[in-house]
């Protein structure tokens, strides 16, 4: 038989192995290991040759080993991560290969559930042109591979390299913020020092430096608060790189620090104002109203407090309406913002009822009455009040007003109803007076029952 290749030679053998009668076991493996050098080195270029194609610039590099075994690769990677690989497949004395042993390390192309978009076949020998150490570049993708070796007798040399996607890239900077913390005084500025708390985050690869700067000094590791007590205007800066490289852009907090205000001693000043409608004795007629006011020139009001008729003290917070009838107690006090308190100070006032509208008195009586066949409707008015009146008889039979009637006398009109019967209703007077020089109208209604004349 002419065999004029390798790949020949391997189908060769193939048929070998299924014909026990033309070669032994232990005869195919001495053929194998004497294999003509030549073959084996123009075997291992043309791989590497193709992996070559694949780029210049793996990102990984994956190492397979062989010895004098031919039951298992000597080391052999199982897991990788997607991407350009660079493929090494050694086997010489240094990997302990004393016997000159060929391998092969061959990526299976067509067994169903691995990848097959990658074709590495490479054949070593210690006694090739490469002294049996080959390289070839690949791009890996997820998935599993299943490699063995091809050398006839060699079939427990196999195994499995489990492919990964890579990692996301993390290309977003930190978030980074500062808050500034201490007593203020009533302009937002710090009293005696402030404190600047800087925090950052980063939800990717994570927070890996914190760093701050001082009004306009250099760049410094932040570890905790920065206490800032030095009267002024002061700018910090800030900023936060995360552990894939990525720096936040600088920021800064500006706040002022000023030299504490000498001890405020002295409580506020407070005092209180009732206001309403007063009658002739000085009493609120209906409600009154309670108005507190407070000052303090030094460290400034803080609460305002009020009790009304022995309750307790409560917050002030607007003023104060009181319409309960009766004599009434209001207590109040300030206190500032150094905790100086006034002494409680009090006002009293009386509430009274509304007096009854002024009205004009009068006495009114209607009748019905017959004259002949024709019936009336008389009406008669009595001024009961201190003062003339005016006074207006309104019937459904005609309208009369007599003016200054005086006290104790009557104003009186019979009203034709030229009609021989009618029915009951009813007749309106309105009195109209000067009362205490204001004027003063009052109505009243009577009330005359049916009749019939004729």
């Amino acid at each position: 038989m002419r065999i004029s290749s390798f790949s020949g030679f391997l189908s060769y053998v193939r048929k070998a192995l299924r014909s026990p009668a033309t070669f032994g076991r232990m005869a195919l493996v001495m053929v194998a290991v004497a294999l003509p050098t030549v073959w084996l080195s123009g075997v291992g270029a043309a791989a590497q040759d193709q992996g070559q194609q694949a780029g210049q610039a793996a990102e990984q590099t994956l190492v397979w080993t062989a010895d004098n075994s031919y039951t298992a690769y000597k080391s052999a990677p199982t897991t990788a991560t997607a991407g350009l690989v660079t493929i090494v497949f050694e086997t010489n004395a240094s990997t302990g290969n004393t016997f000159g042993m060929t391998h092969t390390l061959t990526f299976d192309d067509d067994s169903p559930g691995y990848n097959h978009d990658v074709n590495i076949n490479i054949m070593a020998s210690p006694f090739d042109t490469s002294g049996g150490r080959h390289e070839v570049q690949v791009n890996l993708t997820p998935g599993t591979y299943r490699y063995y070796c091809e050398i006839p007798g060699h079939a427990g040399m196999v195994g499995e390299l489990v492919v990964t996607s890579p990692e996301p890239t993390d290309t977003t900077p930190p978030q980074v913020s500062a808050s500034v913390s201490g007593e203020q005084n009533a302009d937002g500025d710090y009293v005696s020092s402030a404190s600047v708390t800087v925090s950052a985050t980063d939800a990717e690869s994570g927070v890996d430096t914190v760093e701050y700067a001082l009004d306009g000094g250099e760049f410094q590791a932040y570890t905790a608060p920065v206490p800032v007590n030095q009267v002024g205007e002061h700018t910090v800066r800030y900023r936060a790189a995360d552990k894939a490289g990525n720096t936040s852009e600088v920021q800064s907090v500006t706040f002022t620090v000023v030299a504490p205000q000498p001890k405020d001693t002295t409580p506020p000043t407070v005092s209180a104002d009732v206001s309403g409608t007063k009658d002739t004795d000085g009493d609120y007629v209906e409600s009154a109203t309670v108005t507190i006011s407070a000052t303090d020139a030094e460290s400034g009001v803080d609460t305002v407090e009020y009790a009304l008729d022995g309750g307790e003290f409560q917050a002030y917070t607007a003023p104060v309406p009181v319409n309960q009838v009766g004599e009434h107690t209001v207590r109040y006090r300030a206190t500032d913002k150094a905790g100086n308190t006034s002494d409680v100070a009090t006002t009293g006032f009386t509430v009274v009822a509304a007096p009854p509208p002024a009205e004009t008195p009068l006495t009114v009586t209607a009748s019905s009455r017959c004259l002949g066949t024709s019936v009336y409707v008389a009406v008669t008015a009595v001024n009961d009040g201190d003062v003339p009146a005016t006074v207006a008889l309104t019937t459904p039979y005609g309208t009369k007003t007599v003016a200054d009637v005086a006290p104790g006398k009557q104003a009186y009109q019979s009203f034709n109803a030229r009609a021989t019967q009618i029915g009951a209703g009813e007749v309106t007077v309105t009195g109209t007076s000067s009362i205490d020089g204001e004027k003063v109208t009052t109505p009243y209604e009577a009330a005359y029952s049916a009749i019939s004349c004729g």
